[in-house]
């Protein structure tokens, strides 16, 4: 049992500051090393910056989010690339948007893991129950 080492998911979104139109398809990590969960940890840190542990819970929520996905996402459109992957976006909507089917998509992978563990210990009890 194990799960894909990437998933693929897309967005269409309006910018609700700009009205620009992003659609694209991106892919992401589903499982992260331990040097890419640091990476991840430290990105944030760095993004919220000073004493981030004053820093206010929608910049924590954000710093969250883009920290996520820049460890995450491997291949992106063109425009998210030159958008510093989303740290140059002004729709705050467009992170969200990413960030949502990002997640939605890399917890199917994990619900099917568990759905297939479910299984195989079902199977155990029964052959021992024989």
């Amino acid at each position: 049992m194990s799960i894909k080492n990437s998933v693929d998911f897309a967005i269409s979104c309006t910018g609700e500051l700009t009205g620009s139109n992003y659609v694209g398809s991106f892919t992401a990590k589903t499982k992260l090393s331990v040097k890419e969960q640091l990476r991840e940890d430290e990105l944030c840190r760095t993004l919220l910056g000073v004493n981030s542990q004053n820093a206010s819970s929608s910049a924590k929520m954000l710093a969250i989010a883009l920290a996520y996905l820049g460890v995450r996402i491997v291949k992106a459109p063109d425009w998210w690339t030159k958008l510093s992957n989303g740290m140059d976006v002004e729709d705050m909507n467009l992170i969200v948007a990413v960030h949502e089917a990002c997640v939605k998509e890399i917890e199917k992978e994990y619900k099917v893991l568990d759905s297939e563990a479910s299984k195989a210990e079902e199977a155990l009890r029964t052959m021992t129950n024989k």
